[in-house]
């Protein structure tokens, strides 16, 4: 007859090797994922460039030409970018609000480490693709901003006006 410590090791051994397979096909999906993600908006204008060269066999002075006109739409398309990651960012701010509002103290503090772990998460998701967080950010921020333009100042935390 099987005695039950033994059962418990198996039941924990089988456990660990889900944890250890899952995480290492999360880590897999995750680089992957991050491999799709957009080029830099300054790799984005040369390759541009390159690919309208190669495809319409442009002149040199052709590729100066367009030169500009591809690097004003992809600056264009960074402001798009950046602020649809300031509105994602300030819906998720509400949702977590909202949410807080209807739970209890015990659940308000399971709720706010949840938040935190997804944050993680998506701190370790930049990582992974290259991409350095700027401190003190709580949700994703947008991509960098162009040179000369400086970064939107972090929203202040709710409930805590004036200190």
């Amino acid at each position: 007859m099987t005695k039950p410590w033994q059962i418990c090791v198996v039941l924990i051994v089988i456990f660990a090797a889900g944890g250890v397979s899952g995480g290492l096909v999360a880590y897999h999906i995750a680089r992957h994922d991050a491999a799709r993600l957009p080029p830099p908006p300054d790799v984005w204008v040369a390759r541009d460039i390159q690919h309208f060269g190669r495809a319409l066999a442009l002149t040199p002075q052709q590729q100066e030409l367009i030169k500009p006109i591809v690097r004003v739409n992809v600056e264009e398309l960074v402001k798009l970018r950046r602020q649809s990651m300031r509105s994602t960012r300030d819906i998720l701010e509400r949702l977590e609000n909202e949410i807080t509002a209807v739970l209890t103290t015990e659940q308000k503090a399971q709720f706010q480490e949840f938040v935190q772990k997804r944050r993680e998460a998506w701190r370790k998701m930049q990582e992974l693709r290259g991409a350095v967080p700027r401190p003190g950010r709580e949700h994703p921020p947008g991509p960098p901003p162009p040179e000369g333009e400086a970064p939107a100042p972090p929203k202040p935390e709710a409930g805590s006006a004036g200190t």
